[in-house]
């Protein structure tokens, strides 16, 4: 569970350093501070964790968009 953490906070790091940044960019920064942390590479686990938090992102940004309207009609 901790190394997930870690990896959320790696990939909010580097989206904060970066906010155009790729999402190969980002796997990529995100082994390379892995293996600098003497951990494991990336592997299918994690490549699965970071699509699933891209999308629960893009889902939360999408929804503040669509219910900006709604909030100010109000």
């Amino acid at each position: 569970m901790e190394r997930n953490y870690l990896i959320c906070a790696l990939m909010g790091k580097f989206v904060e350093q970066n906010h155009s940044i790729t999402s190969i960019d980002l796997r990529i920064k995100i082994d390379q501070a892995l293996q600098i942390s003497c951990m494991t590479p990336l592997n299918s686990n994690d490549i699965e964790l970071l699509d699933e938090v891209t999308g629960e992102m893009m889902i939360h940004v999408i929804g503040r968009k669509i219910n900006r309207s709604q909030r100010r009609q109000k």
